[in-house]
């Protein structure tokens, strides 16, 4: 038997009685086929399934197999049931689903844009255009389709065989059936579909264009309708209130007022760089001036608090001239930073060095032979320190 699709003509019905025609165990779980349902079935046509209950059962799917809806539950069911829908969902799509007819309606109306995507997700829905979009087309698109809105046309839904079909005011043909259904949006559009729908344009509330991206060789545009398109005003609303109050600016004023901020915070940032540039060559200085010298050669290990930019930053300073090997570590944020390097008249194995310490301290990281970094998970650098002293010292003892 094929159900009857109460939902093809009353979007609004969220509650009905009906017969169980058929309940069949698959696995963990019962497929259930009813005389009628009110249930739509899952991504047909690009909309999601309704949310509900049958005879109290939760419905965790619903399923079109050829022209049939197969209703998925955890228990099964039999005789007569009550079907209960989540209006709330339901309505929800409507407005999505009314909205994106007259979106696109728009966008084909006033710049020729085919329609060649749509899908609706639960927190936004795309439309796919075969054209580029510019702000200014998007922007009177917008307004072209909230103008509609706000006329509160009627919006119907009609079977018409194939022939009569295609005599309305379609923007683009149909797929070839026997019978369509069509949405007529009152003095606007007619278009093929077999979703649910609102009555009334008005009752769709706003359309808002969020984002645009290039899509392949066109556009994909993400919008928002009715009560998604509130609720993104709200939050939108007060992350601006609150910038504005951080800031000590008018929401007019915000974009000016982070620029210069920003800017402020870059030249900041710059002579920060520069300050510790100099910090640290103090630093290399006075490490020099602690090393350990063997057969001419400066031997620098140190354990800090720095992170791995400033080691291998202080590492580079202490290498520019000759005669220097260096092993530089830190712990911090529960990280282990290795640094080792040295000059370039210098030839001392110390890629073999670095390779034990980055066992030690489960590091990833490396270099060339004269400057090598990593950093690890392992807080063990006084480890690091102990093996490369004893290694590098050795290396150097054997080449006296």
């Amino acid at each position: 038997m094929t159900s009857e699709k109460i939902f093809r003509d009353d979007s609004y019905l969220a509650e009905i009685e009906a017969t169980v025609a058929s309940c069949l165990q698959n696995e963990d779980h019962y497929e259930v086929v009813l005389d009628k349902t009110i249930f739509y079935p899952h991504m047909s046509g690009g909309q999601p399934r309704d949310e509900g209950t049958i005879g109290g059962v939760k419905v965790i799917d619903v399923q079109e197999r050829d022209d049939e809806i197969v209703h998925i539950l955890n228990e099964p069911v039999e005789g007569n049931v009550r079907l209960s829908i989540d209006f709330g969902i339901r309505f929800d799509y409507m407005q999505q689903h009314t909205g994106q007819h007259i979106l696109s309606y728009a966008f084909a109306e006033l710049f020729g844009g085919n329609t060649v995507g749509f899908h609706l997700s639960e927190s936004y829905t795309t439309i796919d255009l075969d054209i580029l979009l510019t702000e200014e087309m998007v922007d009177s698109a917008e307004r072209l389709s909230n103008k509609i809105i706000y006329e509160n046309k009627n919006v119907t839904a009609r079977d018409y065989a194939y022939d009569e079909a295609l005599k309305l005011n379609m923007k683009k043909a149909p797929v070839e059936l026997e019978r369509l259904r069509i949405i007529s949006i009152e003095n606007y559009e007619d278009n093929a579909c077999g979703g649910t729908h609102v009555k009334h344009t008005g009752e769709i509330g706003m359309i808002k264009v969020t984002k645009t991206e290039k899509y392949k060789k066109g556009t994909r545009v993400e919008f928002l309708c009715g009560q998604r398109a509130l609720d993104d005003y709200r939050v939108k609303n007060k992350n601006i209130s609150n910038l504005s109050a951080l800031l000590s600016c008018k929401a007019d004023m915000l974009l000016e007022n982070l620029e210069k901020t920003l800017n402020e915070n870059k030249k900041l940032n710059k002579d920060i760089s520069a300050l510790n540039s100099k910090l640290n060559e103090y630093k290399a200085r006075e490490l020099k001036d602690e090393a350990v010298v063997m057969d001419g050669i400066s031997c620098v290990l140190n354990k800090s608090d720095a992170d791995v930019k400033e080691l291998r930053d202080l590492c580079s300073k202490l290498i520019e001239g000759d005669g220097c090997v260096a092993v530089l570590v830190s712990e911090i944020d529960n990280t282990c930073n290795l640094v080792i390097g040295q000059s370039k008249n210098l030839s001392l194995d110390i890629k073999s060095v670095f390779e034990q310490c980055k066992a030690i301290i489960n590091g990833k990281g490396g270099g060339n032979n004269y400057l090598l970094q990593c950093s690890g998970d392992l807080l063990k650098a006084n480890e690091c320190l102990e093996l490369s002293r004893n290694s590098l010292y050795s290396s150097i003892e054997g080449k006296i």
